[in-house]
């Protein structure tokens, strides 16, 4: 009996450890493929104007489903629940049934595909700062979640990156040098006000750094100093939009009841020597050499091998990347056997980056990969302003790019 409460313990540790590590709360595993519409297909996290729209797509590959709704959210720049009511932040109305749908047209696996556009003639967004699209269906059931940001331009922000000063970090970080441009910075600092600069890489939020104040001041701009990032490595990367075509990471497909497509085995990188391979940082692209790209790509099964230079039996190894929103769930778990992990999972035809990771018998998570400061990687800078009689933080700043220029 003993024995028995202390596995039912560790297995509520790390489910619960899988929510809080998660970008978002456990989607629903028969949502795939939700995403952004971008017109910059390489962008990393979502930032639009307030009178520009957004469109969220995804496949419910359950077509049997009832109907789905979506709310919208607003928090301040640390993703907490903004102290705000509905009608502080969106003009119309919430909980909107999704009517704009499609079912998938000739193809072997069956999905329905979803898309919510706002603004609409249910909804406009007020104000600026970080919001969540959630879908839930008719129960009240979550689904899923994702995030984006609005933006009220006041300021300009530029990003110098640098190798790491320090140096035991020499060869593993990089370094960002962050200067903030306004007209008047007076009217952002001070007592009166809050003033809160975030960065991310590759759009994974459990990476982010939060400033509370700059390193020097002047009139006109703000200088924020060596921040300092691991670099990581590159990602490992495949393409199925060909889904029955066999390619440098694809070494065989079959077709049984729907496509199987077999990748060639990872093995762990070192820290021996870096290697340049080039990556979108994380996203995925959609195959879109067919018009209705949407709901005419199939879906297929792709098999991974991943062998690690050490096991570690109690270790648990999931693959993760935009495509799953960079969540640790059992949808994406790779099972050991014989000293190498294996799993298949559902991808549509496309592009995708993804790494493996891993979590302990403790709940530590961990990238598998070593940290060379060549790598290239998609930093993301928000600034956020609170006056003390706000409510809320606005977004007054923003800048995404890539490290792909460092100086020593």
């Amino acid at each position: 009996m003993k024995i028995s409460r202390i596995h039912f313990l560790c297995n509520f540790f790390l489910l619960n450890f899988y929510i809080i590590f998660s970008q978002n709360k456990i989607s629903s595993t028969d949502i795939y493929s939700a995403n952004f519409a971008s017109e910059k297909l390489n962008s990393s996290y979502t930032v639009i104007k307030k009178n520009k729209f957004i469109t969220l797509s995804f496949d419910d590959l359950n077509i049997n489903n009832s109907d789905y709704y979506y709310q919208i959210n607003h928090f301040n720049h640390v993703w907490e629940k903004s102290n705000l009511f509905k009608s502080d932040y969106i003009d119309g109305y919430d909980d909107n049934l999704i009517t704009n749908y499609s079912n998938s047209f000739n193809t072997l696996v069956d999905y329905k595909n979803f898309k919510i556009t706002i603004p609409n003639k249910n909804l406009k967004f007020k104000i600026s700062g970080n919001y969540s699209i959630s879908v839930h269906d008719d129960y009240g059931n979550f689904l899923f979640e994702r995030k984006f940001s609005i933006l009220e331009e006041k300021t300009k922000i530029n990003i110098e990156f640098l190798k790491s000063k320090d140096l035991k970090n020499y060869n593993s970080h990089q370094n960002l040098d962050i200067t903030v441009n306004c007209s008047n910075c007076n009217n952002l600092t001070g007592s009166s006000s809050q003033l809160k600069l975030v960065i991310i890489k590759n759009n994974q939020w459990s990476n982010k750094i939060v400033l509370n104040e700059p390193d020097f001041f002047f009139d006109n701009k703000l200088i924020y100093k060596n921040i300092s990032y691991r670099a990581g490595n590159e990602f490992y990367y495949f393409d199925n939009s060909k889904i029955n075509s066999t390619n440098l990471r694809i070494y065989k497909t079959e077709l049984k009841d729907f496509y199987n497509s077999y990748l060639r085995k990872d093995i762990e990188k070192t820290n021996d020597t870096y290697n340049y391979s080039p990556d979108i940082n994380g996203k995925y692209l959609i195959n879109r050499s067919i018009e209705n790209y949407e709901t005419e790509n199939d879906y297929s099964r792709v098999f991974f091998s991943f062998k690690p230079t050490e096991v570690f039996d109690e270790n648990k190894i999931f693959i993760v990347g935009d495509f799953n929103n960079y969540e640790i769930s059992e949808k994406y778990q790779l099972k050991l056997e014989n000293g190498i992990y294996h799993g298949n999972f559902l991808f549509k035809q496309g592009f995708y980056n993804y790494k493996y990771c891993s979590i302990n018998s403790l709940g530590e998570f961990n990238l598998i990969e070593p940290s060379f400061w060549q790598t290239e990687n998609n930093y993301t800078v928000l600034l956020y302003h609170k006056k003390n009689t706000d409510k809320y933080y606005s977004l007054i700043g923003f800048k995404e790019q890539k490290s792909d220029l460092i100086k020593n």
